[in-house]
């Protein structure tokens, strides 16, 4: 019995100390992003000085960051939403601990956010196509593919709103949290629509590889999840015996 409890102990103390490297590395990440954005913002105005030639900062700097932001970005979304479905097998309940795993679908969450919004705020400073604070904050109103534009902003808010419910989980309730935790689906449909209509790198091989294997892997673990649930629900429900004579 004590053998016992201490192998839960050590698991556990195993579990919080992965989790807190976890979230650090995901800080970390997190503050590079920031100061890539302030170091692009300082060295904005010097794009042709020698420190720019040095920093090997070009007028395309921005739309290059802007890209590959935007791939990291999706990478991690589409990672968090398999994550997440892949939380209700029993793969993951008996490999990694419920507190871990959770946290771990948490990171990569937060992570998407990071990257999109360096994905965003980089156009602020294209040449090729002026964007300012209110084309990035209302959906519809840029200069380049408005509509699909805008689904991805759209994408971004509700991103944004499944992230924080994390926080605020035993405020809201379970039953609320998971309805809002639905919109997960919403995010990676608008966040892929968003990249094949409005990306520029959407018909590299690469990209569409990207595109088409994670939303085949999102709809299997998705029709799966559905199966195993209705089969757990049809097994509950009591067969009606016939009345007797």
């Amino acid at each position: 019995m004590t053998t016992t409890t201490n192998s839960i102990s050590t698991k556990r103390d195993f579990s919080r100390l992965l989790t807190f490297f976890l979230s650090l590395a995901a800080g970390a990440v997190a503050g590079g992003v920031v100061l890539a954005v302030i170091w692009l913002v300082a060295t904005r105005t010097t794009l042709d000085s020698q420190l720019g030639a040095i920093l090997g900062i070009t007028d395309k700097t921005p739309w290059y960051l802007s890209r590959s932001a935007g791939t990291v970005a999706y990478l991690l979304l589409a990672g968090a939403t398999v994550w997440g479905l892949l939380l209700s097998t029993k793969i993951v309940k008996e490999a990694i601990p419920a507190s871990l795993a959770m946290t771990m679908h948490n990171i990569l969450s937060w992570l998407a956010i990071a990257f999109t919004g360096i994905h965003a705020l980089a156009l602020l400073f294209d040449n090729y196509f002026t964007y300012t604070l209110a084309d990035l904050a209302i959906p519809f109103a840029g200069p380049y593919r408005p509509m699909w534009v805008g689904g991805g902003i759209i994408s971004f808010y509700l991103m944004l709103l499944t992230a924080v419910s994390f926080h605020v989980r035993k405020q809201i309730g379970q039953k609320l949290w998971r309805r809002l935790h639905y919109l997960t689906f919403v995010v990676y449909i608008l966040a892929t629509v968003h990249g094949i209509m409005a990306g520029t790198d959407s018909g590299n091989a690469g990209m569409q590889f990207l595109y088409g294997g994670s939303g085949l892997l999102v709809f299997f673990l998705t029709s799966y999840r559905l199966l195993i649930r209705y089969a757990k629900r049809g097994k509950q429900t009591p067969i009606p015996q016939p009345p007797s004579p």
